[in-house]
């Protein structure tokens, strides 16, 4: 009987998930799920789970449920091979979306070409890409503090100056000006950029700022981003949103243009994939290379050797697209590169309102995380290495994420207050009896005798 009532709550609950895809059709889209970290507690071996599900375009996936998650701990590599991993029982485990003020505190850096050809106007006709670009950060700004009052803010203006035009360096300096979301200095800082719209004169290069402010997050001895291990602080939530209108255009039109940025793009990358813990959301402002063949009527989407003067293809006409593409061509493929290594969100806008909504997708990925709490169910002594991988079973389809590793601190958890008052109280009348009431009848015995 008991083997027939499982059986067909299998069949039920496959059915709900089948339903529930239907209903929620984002469940059918989970592509990848991620541990951020795992942190063992110190006292009652409790250990928490960080996660995130993302789609086919690392686009957080909302509305999973308990049920679709299954968690595998492993014990320590030291332990006989004939101890297996230990599948937790669901009721083992606690599932939580958490609050945005539960999570940890978020830094985020607002990379913002500023570049010349942000004098341009946008798709719209209205606006500016500077001031349609200042509008929507403006807007996030306001956004994230709805969200909540634990994330900072720094917007950072790049471009590559040359003669007559100082350009915008981005350094550690440049960086490090956070401000708390919804203070007024952002509103100052976004005025004073506003102002300087007549000035824009740079070139655009991408590939420098980003660097820097990659390796500025990733800095080990910044305990801000990066928490001493065994602290017990939660990783910090890092993004840089990378705001241009542009392609990487440093070169001076030398003949081996495309060339050198493909070397220089081939390092970039090599650098991303050694901070895989920080996000980098990139924004297209601008036509798309498909929007531009049909504006100008070209034979073929243009490329980045298509807008070298002398690496261009004659037969897309190369020689009057090199003039317009230095104010209207956007990379598109090399933001998407750049987003798709280090699991971020690529998005392409051609106005104002498309570059606020954009911004809006980046907001939800900083937030939408999934917590999870279970007990050890393996003893861990002092120093042991134990991993745990979490299953995420959907219909007709069953998404697993890297084993993530964990240390626990301690020997072992500590015990429950009873336990602990009851031995207190044993050893309080050990000591009372052994030692300290002997002593005050000899003190006594001594006394009477010198009487």
């Amino acid at each position: 009987m008991s083997t027939t009532i499982a059986s067909w709550t299998r069949k039920v609950s496959l059915y709900l998930l089948i339903v529930t895809s239907y209903i929620n059709p984002s469940l059918a889209q989970v592509k990848n799920v991620e541990i951020i970290e795992a942190i063992p507690e110190r006292n009652e071996g409790k250990v928490t789970l960080r996660l995130k599900a993302y789609d086919q375009n690392n686009k957080p996936v909302r509305d999973l449920q308990k049920e679709n998650f299954n968690l595998t701990v492993c014990p320590p590599k030291t332990e006989p091979k004939t101890r297996e991993c230990k599948t937790l029982n669901p009721i083992d485990i606690n599932w939580k979306i958490p609050l945005p003020e539960e999570l940890p505190p978020a830094w985020v850096i607002v990379l913002l070409d500023f570049s010349g050809s942000m004098k341009q106007l946008d798709s719209s006709g209205e606006k500016t890409k500077l001031e349609g670009a200042i509008a929507a950060i403006r807007k996030f700004n306001q956004d994230l503090v709805d969200k909540g009052e634990n994330t900072r803010i720094s917007i950072v203006p790049f471009g590559k100056g040359g003669e007559n035009c100082p350009g915008n360096k981005v350094t550690k300096k440049e960086l490090d000006n956070f401000v708390l979301t919804g203070n007024r200095k952002v509103e100052k800082s976004l005025k004073k950029l506003e102002s300087q719209l007549d000035n824009l004169c740079a070139a655009t290069d991408i590939y420098e700022p980003l660097r820097q402010a990659v390796q500025f997050f990733g800095n080990s001895e910044d305990t801000r981003f990066n928490p001493r291990p065994n602290s017990n602080l939660s990783q910090p939530r890092r993004s840089i949103i990378l705001l241009s209108d542009g392609y990487h255009s440093i070169y001076g039109n030398r003949e081996n243009e495309p060339e050198l940025e493909a070397q220089d793009f081939e390092k970039l990358v090599f650098m991303l994939k050694s901070y895989p813990n920080i996000t980098v959301h990139t924004l297209g402002y601008g036509l798309t290379p498909q929007q531009l063949q049909q504006k100008y009527d070209l034979e073929e989407p243009p490329t980045i050797r298509d807008i070298s003067v002398r690496g261009g293809k004659k037969s897309n006409n190369s020689e009057e697209l090199t003039e317009l593409a230095a104010e209207e061509f956007v990379d598109q493929k090399r933001l998407q590169q750049i987003a798709k290594v280090t699991n971020g969100i690529a998005e392409f806008s051609g106005n104002a309102e498309d570059i606020s909504s954009s911004l809006t997708e980046f907001l939800e990925a900083l937030f939408d995380e999934y917590q999870i709490n279970y007990i050890q169910p393996i003893n861990a002594d002092r120093g042991s290495l134990h991993n745990v991988q979490v299953s995420l079973n959907l219909p007709d389809i069953s998404v697993d994420s890297e084993q993530q590793p964990y240390v626990f601190p301690w020997i072992s958890r500590s015990l429950p207050f009873l336990t602990r008052f009851i031995i207190f109280l044993f050893t309080l009348a050990v000591l009372l009896g052994g030692g300290v009431i002997p002593f005050l009848l000899w003190a006594k015995s001594i006394k009477r005798e010198y009487q």
